[in-house]
């Protein structure tokens, strides 16, 4: 093998990049030949075959954002024109952040395309352009290209934060002049006078040629209606062959979720109220969630070498996740909850309420079991020993490496295993491959816990499983002070895996 080979596969750590950056440079463009990495910087290898661990190693070890492959390539322009695999919004999120040129083009670059121009013509992917337009990549041809698309959500995401924040209070301030305008005119007319002039000169959702009308229609999202809705999600359900579970003949939860997304679509006080995350909502709650929780001796400030008290940060995170996937669920479709280790009665339909009250029942105790009970708890119950009626998306907190007592099974590959005896059963089954979706995602800032998602990370037979990033309890600190930036990251983090995509 070697550093470029390595950078293509994913399989680059610590160690075998400090030996390689020995003979070579981390800049350099790869000289070997036979193996589809010529002329290519190990960054751009590992970006464009969709290797984020790879990306992100290079980036922290000195790998310039915009270095040059063959034919004046950067990383970030190889990603969108024909990136590879589930991590592309995450790689092009890293490139960003470390000084990629979200414009960059060159003219022997498919006519100057920049990286936005290439993601509008090629792959689409909302979370890519959403990116690549809050860091001001947006160019004349990006827009014209956009505009002949015809799509509403990459119309909406076209649109930077900054323009979309300006669009509401531009809403607002045009709702409060016309309340202003009836208040001036009550004493001239009298209540009658208003209510008659109002109906006649503001029917917004009959006639919209008022200018002022005109305006405000202009300015606030169109709501999806219900017949969107509907087509949105039978698509979802086409796309990831869940007939099975959801045929058109019987689409009682559908009708559910459908109905309380209509009333809280263009809530501005929450990003699930915007209309395009209303609609994405709907698809994430066709799915029943399980949260499995870390509840191991490490999980207390008393038995980690970092003092973190992981448990309390877990609770909070919990809760708030709840929150979200409850959103739109009717009564008996709430959240279950399991633990490793802790066994408590009425763990099922969970509400925030509910989960708060249990969270607080639990002491961290003993091991890490953590792929022995996800079969007992979770696999066999849920999965294996009875017909599903929905599927499943099960969220795994964990601050450490799997381990057991003296005579235990479980063993470092234990929940790899697992999770890989899942999608086997599921093929021989005759069920979808998304019938059961897998997030796993650290808590604690324990390394050998990092390193040991990393090696999930990086396993070819662990596609579709979705390993996040980043820590959550260090990330749900940071954004603590800010509510709607954690709702947003929360949301996203939990629709990534079921939307088959990668967290911003």
């Amino acid at each position: 093998m070697s550093l470029y080979r390595d950078a293509a596969a994913g399989t680059l750590n610590e160690v075998t990049l400090n030996d390689y950056l020995k003979a070579c440079g981390i800049n350099e463009q790869s000289k070997q030949r036979g193996g589809g990495t010529f002329g290519f910087t190990p960054l751009a290898l590992a970006a464009r075959n969709g290797h984020a661990a790879a990306v992100s190693l290079l980036l922290s070890h000195g790998a310039h954002a915009d270095g040059l492959s063959s034919s004046n390539r950067t990383p970030l322009w190889l990603v969108t024109a024909r990136g590879q695999g589930d991590n592309r919004a995450n790689i092009v999120d890293l490139l960003l952040k470390h000084g990629a040129d979200p414009k960059y083009s060159h003219p022997e670059l498919q006519g100057g395309s920049t990286p936005l121009e290439n993601e509008l013509k090629q792959l689409k992917d909302l979370h890519v352009v959403r990116l690549l337009v809050d860091k001001k990549g947006v160019t004349q041809k990006a827009t014209e290209l956009a505009a002949e698309l015809g799509d509403s959500n990459i119309n909406d995401v076209m649109q930077s934060t900054e323009e979309r924040t300006k669009s509401r209070d531009n809403a607002v301030n045009l709702i409060f002049g016309f309340i202003q305008w009836g208040i001036n005119t009550a004493g001239v007319l009298g209540v009658n006078g208003i209510v008659n002039r109002a109906v006649k000169s503001f029917q917004f959702t009959r006639n919209r040629e008022n200018a002022i009308g005109k305006r405000i229609a202009e300015e606030i999202p169109a709501p999806r209606s219900k017949e969107d809705f509907q087509k949105s999600a039978q698509a979802f359900i086409e796309k990831h062959k869940l007939n099975k579970f959801f045929p058109p003949s019987d689409s009682a939860l559908l009708d559910k979720l459908i109905s309380k997304a209509l009333d809280i679509q263009n809530d501005d006080t929450s990003p699930m109220g915007q209309s395009a995350n209303t609609e994405e909502l709907v698809k994430f709650s066709l799915y029943q969630t399980i949260l499995y929780c870390d509840d191991s001796a490490s999980m207390s400030p008393a038995s980690n070498d970092k003092r973190e008290n992981r448990i309390s940060d877990q609770r909070d995170l919990v809760r708030r996740i709840t929150k979200i996937c409850t959103e739109l669920s009717p009564e008996d479709c709430f959240v279950h909850l399991r633990f490793i280790n802790t066994d408590l009665p009425n763990l099922d339909n969970l509400r925030t309420v509910d989960i708060s009250n249990r969270m607080r029942l639990v002491r961290p105790n003993t091991f890490t079991e953590i792929g022995t009970n996800l079969r007992k708890k979770i696999l066999e119950p849920f999965v294996y020993n009875t017909t599903m009626k929905r599927p499943l998306f099960i969220s795994i907190i964990t601050d450490g490496v799997p381990s057991g007592g003296e005579g235990s099974p479980e063993h470092r590959n234990t929940l790899r295993d697992e999770i890989l005896n899942c999608q086997d059963f599921l093929l021989t089954h005759g069920l979808p491959p998304r019938a059961v979706v897998f997030q796993i995602s650290q808590i604690g800032s324990d390394e050998k816990s990092k390193e040991f998602l990393q090696t999930l990370t990086t396993d070819p037979n662990l596609r579709g499983v979705y390993i996040t990033t980043q820590q959550l309890d260090s990330k749900f600190r940071e954004l603590r002070g800010n509510e709607w930036d954690l709702e947003s990251w929360l949301f996203r983090l939990l629709l990534s895996p079921v939307l088959g995509i990668r967290p911003r």
